[in-house]
């Protein structure tokens, strides 16, 4: 009898399970909050410039990328199972709100524009706390990494030309979001050069402090010294692009005027994309530093929390959010212990939207979009996809063609060919399944690949096989062949067919019902079925689809050696190897 050592699943939650805070709150060590308190305003220094310029992207006001963060901040802290995730606006999920409302046909920046992407913060986080209670968090496993590294580099890609018009100071007619680099080239004549200049020297200063002064917030630093710049030589007297005025105070908690379900079930179709993005982000980033300090990562509850994140930046008014990587990195890397990071960097961000929103007036948006193209460049790399080519060329199929996707296509319809991609290699990889002869090893009881152990013991009118996978509707066709094929080179014909399920971990009703219709067509032909070491689970299914019925009991085997023993008896036959039996087609271990 087998014994099932994997432990049932508890599905009793408790409150702490919903609610984590719970779990650390109160067992918080006051040694911590010193360092908790200097990784928050290293957060804070990084969150100001990005989250308005993250608006931008999404094409959304200012202000709005500074409401989107207090209460996201405040619910991750208090349902999320990671220590270290920072919840907040992103390049990537900000460009994929943009796609989503744009592609709807509404002009960006319009009041329309503004309401469906709060519905489309609102419906992604409502399709996320869903998931996460009917337990959907294994989906972040369905996309590749091949996938995902290549969708991040389109997406990449994608921000960074998008922040060129802010750059060069010009924006060529009928230019959409999806990057089309040759437009610009047509349009080069407009460039505003003193743009150019502000955004050129705005870019390289992000890039010098990057290398030589890794420590300190160079988004920070290089927007207060365009804001001063800005003052001093009055650049919006100059005709380069300044933030103006952005509305100070506490976010308008609540719905818009005029907002309905109608509003939801228009952003329904691209908050799925989104959603997922959102997700597999976030817990991916979340599981690398869950791994890094040794505790797990509640993929279900993360679902929950990031849901009401992306609920607490839609009542603020704000665009939609996920887990930000080099914002949880720089936390980390200050020394952030726990999620009062999170609960000390809102009370910051609620502090800078009351009372320091004025100092943003003269901000020039060509330092807006050096901050993006900054935070965006380390995505852009290439060396993410080549790899896979000295993997498997599969892989490297797949994170090219989600690449190219996103560039082509737009954001969401690469998401959906990335998406469907991932599922195409899964599905190819279940498929190419090997079923290899067996012999039994001289000396010893175990049986092996005959192509790899050419002394391996065979018998006279007995075929024992193994496939090695799970048996299902996409690969049984393959197995039956392979099965008839082995039977065909035999010598002399088999009278027995003798599978090895120890490598079968499943089945379903398609494989089962063409193994009852097969051994129907053996039988006929004078070739008994019989199966050996078939695990519990993959007879429940046997019996529940009529197989194990048609089969005698007794040719259901605990191991291929009592099999090969009660077949020699039938043949009043001694435990002898067969001389001068005929090899079947080569196989693999």
């Amino acid at each position: 009898m087998t014994t099932n050592l994997t432990p049932k699943p508890d599905n009793k939650r408790t409150l702490k399970a919903y609610f984590p805070i719970l779990g650390w709150l109160p067992t918080y060590q006051k040694d911590w909050l010193r360092v908790d308190i200097i990784a928050a305003l290293t957060l804070w220094a990084l969150l100001v410039p990005e989250a308005m310029a993250y608006a931008g992207i999404a094409g959304m006001p200012p202000e709005t990328g500074l409401y989107a963060a207090p209460l996201a901040l405040l619910a991750y802290a208090i349902l999320g199972t990671s220590k270290q995730l920072n919840v907040g606006p992103s390049s990537a999920v900000a460009a994929l709100s943009f796609s989503v409302i744009a592609g709807i046909g509404v002009a960006a920046g319009s009041p329309e524009f503004i309401m469906l992407t709060i519905a489309l913060a609102l419906m992604t986080g409502i399709l996320l706390i869903i998931s996460g209670f009917l337990h959907l968090g294994v989906l972040a496993d369905f996309l590749s990494r091949p996938v995902l590294d290549g969708f991040i580099v389109g997406v990449a890609i994608s921000i960074a030309v998008g922040q060129l018009d802010k750059i060069l100071g010009f924006e060529p007619e009928g230019y959409s979001f999806v990057p089309d680099s040759i437009q610009f080239l047509t349009h080069l004549g407009q460039t505003n050069v003193l743009t150019l200049l502000v955004g050129s020297i705005s870019l390289a200063l992000l890039f010098i402090m990057h290398k030589y002064t890794p420590k300190v917030p160079a988004p920070l630093v290089v927007l207060f010294l365009a804001i001063i710049a800005s003052t001093l030589f009055n650049f919006e007297g100059l005709d380069i692009l300044v933030v103006g005025e952005i509305p100070g105070g506490l976010p308008a908690l609540g719905l818009p005027a005029g907002f309905g379900w109608q509003q939801l079930l228009t952003v329904a179709p691209g908050a799925l994309g989104v959603a997922l993005v959102a997700f597999a982000e976030s817990v991916a980033i979340a599981r690398a530093y869950g791994t890094k300090y040794g505790y797990e990562v509640d993929a279900n509850q993360e679902l929950i929390a990031l849901g009401t994140a992306n609920l607490g930046s839609g009542f603020s008014g704000s665009f939609t959010v996920d887990g930000s990587m080099s914002r949880t990195a720089a936390g980390d890397g200050a020394g952030g212990k726990t999620q009062m990071v999170s609960l000390i960097a809102a009370v910051a961000i609620l502090i800078t939207a009351v009372a320091l929103t004025g100092l943003f007036y003269n901000l020039p948006e060509a330092t807006l979009g050096a901050i993006v193209i900054h935070a965006v460049w380390k995505n852009i790399n290439f060396r993410k996809i080549s790899k896979y080519r000295h993997i498997t060329n599969l892989d490297f199929a797949t994170a090219v063609a989600a690449l190219v996707g996103v560039l082509a296509f737009g954001l969401l319809e690469g998401l959906l060919i990335a998406a469907f991609l991932g599922l195409v290699v899964l599905l190819f990889g279940t498929k190419q399944r090997t079923t290899t002869v067996l012999g039994k090893v001289p000396e010893t009881a175990v049986f092996r690949s005959i192509a790899n152990y050419p002394e391996a013991e065979t018998y006279p009118g007995l075929l024992i096989l193994r496939f090695d996978g799970s048996l299902f509707f996409a690969n049984t066709h393959d197995f039956v062949t392979a099965v008839r094929r082995a039977i065909a080179a035999t010598e002399p014909p088999p009278k027995v067919v003798l599978l090895d399920g120890e490598s079968m971990n499943a089945i379903d009703a398609t494989a089962v019902f063409a193994l009852d219709e097969f051994q129907d067509q053996l039988a006929q032909s004078g070739v008994g079925l019989r199966f050996a070491r078939i695990k519990t689970n993959v007879m429940l299914v046997m019996e529940r689809g009529g197989l194990a019925a048609d089969i005698p009991v007794e040719h259901f085997y605990a191991s291929v050696d009592t099999a090969v023993a009660a077949y020699l008896a039938e043949q009043e036959q001694t435990f002898t190897p067969a001389m001068a039996v005929s090899r079947p087609g080569p196989g693999s271990d």
